[in-house]
């Protein structure tokens, strides 16, 4: 999926899921390569980008790499753009808020 057209089709669900209210988003991408060295080099110059200080988690499977980023909803613009420049391979699935446990315990408490 191009990255701005998920970024497009996520708002509705962010929205309707309180992205609004929310201050963090949760981006989930997947990148595939030729070989496994080729997935290596990426990830270096992935953490070596301005990029880098997003990643969430990262997991490398063989040709398959697997990223989770953890950005301020500010900065969700600047992160797709970056991603498509730094890893043109990645497709983005999912967007969403980043939920925290311990303050959706404390918000039920309310």
């Amino acid at each position: 999926m191009d990255m701005s057209l998920a970024w497009v089709a996520s708002r509705g669900k962010l929205h309707a899921e309180g992205f609004s209210a929310c201050q963090r988003v949760r981006i989930l991408a997947l990148a595939r390569f030729a070989d496994s060295e080729a997935s290596r080099e990426r990830i270096r110059a992935l953490f070596h980008s301005p990029l880098g200080i997003y990643v969430s988690q990262a997991q490398r499977e063989g040709c398959e790499l697997r990223l989770e980023f953890d950005t301020a909803r500010e900065d969700l613009a600047f992160t797709l753009r970056t991603l498509k420049r730094v890893l043109p391979e990645a497709c983005v699935e999912e967007i969403a808020p980043r939920v925290f446990a311990h303050r959706a315990c404390t918000r039920g408490a309310d």
